[in-house]
């Protein structure tokens, strides 16, 4: 079932049934899809260089800006190397297909995102298995269970989960798994550019070196634009340029949108008060939100899931939004808490007023179940 159709406008706004309505869906999270420099970079590349590269980047279609923002992409993330192509989706699969015949156990969050599931699909199904969701203990469980001496672990997550933002604890995953020469794999989508003091991701909020974990990513998110991206080292990226099916048979991302990967880290890099101002701002709405009894991760992921428990009151919920102006943007897909949630994402581009109208109606009609959302 699709969702309704909106017609994005200004930075913070969409159009529904002829409505305007403050908006606080999606995962835009600087709004930079939408912000001018941005869209003249795409414009702009548009007119001088077309839509496609026409062919895989092996052959005929490397274009001098996909180099560009792969280098850009390096220095933001404080890594050697980066590959760019045409799908967060994939990034996954690109990266796992790089290095898996590295590895001969895999251990998968069991509720990891849909794209990292499908990339673990392809791997033996004996060699994979699941472990409890966020879970450490049972992670070092598993691999007593079926890591055989001289097997190197993998160990399959994402940086932050989507459906509710909690942050998979990876310090404690990289000492299950360092003592077996292990290594992680993040799907690092809703970190980038939102989690670690300087935006870059799940690494940098744990403390972790650049280019310990094995980091897919995604240029829709935090940077507004569009595509996927595999980090690390100068190895990593050999290794994805010469093994990956996905990479090496697949046609570039499109050419503006490249041009607009760019832009958008340049309008990150020189405006770093963006990332802090938004840390600053989830880490108050989501303490607003703790007192009026909602669970909220500890986490600096930009995602603020609420559900009042029953269908009439979040229902009441939604309409209460709409009478003040707000999208109600309600979710209800497998991954997500039992019965749906409204998914509420704040942007480093909405106004103090515009999270305080949201905050407000919340506490008008809270009454959570507890905890409201931590299925």
């Amino acid at each position: 079932m699709l969702g309704p159709p909106l017609r994005f406008t200004e930075r913070t706004r969409v159009v529904f049934e002829g409505k305007t309505y403050v908006f606080f869906g999606g995962n835009d999270y600087h709004r930079l899809s939408s912000h001018p420099r941005v869209v003249e970079a795409f414009c702009e590349a548009a007119r001088a260089h077309g839509l496609n590269s026409a062919g895989s980047r092996t052959t005929t279609g490397n274009h001098p800006l996909y180099l560009e923002l792969e280098r850009a992409l390096a220095r933001f993330l404080g890594v050697e190397a980066c590959a760019v192509f045409a799908s967060g989706y994939l990034a996954n699969m690109v990266l796992l297909q790089a290095v898996a015949g590295d590895f001969q156990r895999f251990f998968i969050d069991a509720a990891a995102h849909a794209s990292l599931c499908d990339a673990a699909a392809l791997l033996p199904p004996g060699a994979v298995h699941r472990f409890a969701h966020a879970d450490p203990e049972d992670l070092a469980a598993q691999m007593r269970a079926h890591l055989a001496p001289g097997e190197k672990p993998l160990v399959l997550t994402d940086g932050v989960f989507p459906s509710r933002g909690e942050m998979a604890p990876l310090s404690a995953y990289r000492r299950a798994v360092e003592d077996a020469g292990g290594r992680i794999l993040v799907d690092d989508a809703h970190g980038v550019a939102v989690a670690g003091p300087t935006g870059k991701g799940s690494a940098e909020e744990h403390g972790l070196p650049a280019g310990l974990l094995l980091a897919a990513g995604t240029l829709s998110k935090g940077f507004g634009a569009f595509g996927g991206f595999v980090a690390g080292s100068d190895e990593l990226i050999g290794a994805v340029r010469e093994r990956s099916a996905a990479f090496i048979g697949s046609t570039g991302m499109s050419i503006p949108l490249a041009a607009a990967g760019i832009a958008a880290l340049d309008v990150l890099t020189k405006t770093p008060v963006m990332i802090a101002s938004l840390r600053r701002r989830v880490a108050a709405a989501k303490e607003r939100l703790r007192a009026l009894g909602f669970d909220m991760p500890d986490s600096p992921a930009a995602i603020l899931s609420v559900t009042l428990g029953d269908v009439a009151a979040n229902e009441a919920l939604g309409a209460a939004l709409r009478d003040a102006g707000i999208y109600p943007p309600f979710i209800n897909y497998p991954g997500c808490p039992p019965g749906g949630h409204f998914r509420f994402t704040l942007s480093s581009a909405h106004t103090d007023a515009e999270v305080e109208t949201l905050l407000a109606v919340i506490a008008g009609r809270a009454s959570p179940r507890a905890p409201s959302a931590a299925e």
